[in-house]
C-alpha cells in the first residue's frame, strides 16, 4: 500500500492481519506474566498490523460475500497466531517442569503459587527460574526476534492462505517431546543426588530405628537442594542460550506445517 487512505478499501485484510498478530501476542508468556492492559496490547497489535499492511505485499483473499465465510477466514488466522504463540510459549514452561521435579523430590511439593498463564498451581522454584529466563530473554532482545519472526510469517503464510498440513502434528509432538527432554536433562543431576540422599536416609532409618527420619531428613534434603540450585547457576546461562536456539528451530519447523 502506498497511501494510508487505501486501508479503507482493504479493511478486511487489515483485520485478518490484526487477528493473527493479537492471537500470537496474547499467548506469549511474557505478556501474560506482566499482565499488560488490553489497551496496550491492542495498541501494539494495531501498530504492528499497520506496519505489516504497508510493507508486505499481499494477494486478494477470496471468500463469499457473507459474514460466515469471512468468519471462517478469521478463525484460520487466529489459529495461526495461537500456533505461533504456542511454539514460543511451550519452552518457557521448561523451568516450571524443572521446578516441579525439584520441589517434589526436595520436599517442597506443597510450596506452589497460582500461574496466571496456565491457571494451575506451579512450584515456587520453577516460577523463580521461569521469571529469570524471561528476564534474560527480554534483556537479550528476544522480543525483537519474536516480532521479526511474527512479521516474517506473513511472507511464508499469506493472509487467508494458511492450511493445516498433517506434518504440523509431528512438529508439535516433537516440540512437546523436546520440552520434556530438556526439563529432565536439567533436573536429572539434582534429582539423582536427592535420590541418593533418600537411599542413605532409608539405610540410616534401618540402622537407627529410634531416629525420626522426617525431622532429620527434611532439613538435610532442603539444604542439599539449595546447595545444588546454587551450583546449577553456572550452567543456567548456557542452558538459556540453548533454549532460545531451540525456540528458533522449533518455531520454523512448526511454521512449515502451515505453509500453503
Amino acid at each position: 500500500m502506498d497511501n494510508i487512505l487505501e486501508i479503507y478499501h482493504y479493511t478486511d485484510i487489515w483485520l485478518l492481519i490484526f487477528c493473527r498478530i493479537v492471537a500470537a501476542i496474547i499467548t506469549l508468556p511474557i505478556v501474560i506474566e506482566t499482565k499488560l492492559p488490553a489497551i496496550a496490547i491492542g495498541g501494539l497489535t494495531g501498530i504492528l498490523s499497520m506496519i505489516v499492511f504497508f510493507t508486505i505485499p499481499f494477494e486478494a483473499v477470496y471468500y463469499a460475500e457473507n459474514v460466515l465465510e469471512f468468519g471462517i477466514v478469521i478463525v484460520k488466522e487466529v489459529l495461526v497466531g495461537l500456533i505461533i504463540g504456542f511454539s514460543f510459549g511451550i519452552f518457557f514452561q521448561v523451568y516450571n517442569f524443572f521446578g516441579q521435579l525439584l520441589s517434589t523430590q526436595g520436599g517442597l511439593g506443597m510450596s506452589t503459587i497460582m500461574d496466571p498463564n496456565s491457571f494451575t498451581q506451579v512450584p515456587i522454584i520453577g516460577k523463580f527460574y521461569t521469571l529469570a529466563f524471561a528476564t534474560i530473554f527480554v534483556a537479550s532482545g528476544g522480543y525483537h526476534w519474536f516480532i521479526a519472526a511474527l512479521v516474517e510469517t506473513f511472507y511464508y503464510i499469506p493472509v487467508g492462505k494458511a492450511i493445516i498440513n498433517p506434518e504440523i502434528m509431528h512438529s508439535v509432538l516433537d516440540a512437546v517431546i523436546l520440552f520434556f527432554e530438556m526439563g529432565f536433562k536439567l533436573a536429572s543431576p539434582v534429582v539423582g543426588v536427592i535420590v541418593v540422599v533418600d537411599c542413605g536416609l532409608g539405610i540410616l532409618a534401618r540402622v537407627v530405628p529410634q531416629m525420626n527420619m522426617f525431622v532429620v531428613g527434611l532439613p538435610i534434603k532442603l539444604i542439599i537442594l539449595f546447595l545444588l540450585m546454587i551450583a546449577l547457576m553456572e550452567v543456567i546461562g548456557p542452558y538459556n542460550n540453548f533454549i532460545i536456539e531451540t525456540i528458533v528451530n522449533e518455531f520454523f519447523n512448526i511454521i512449515e506445517g502451515l505453509v500453503p
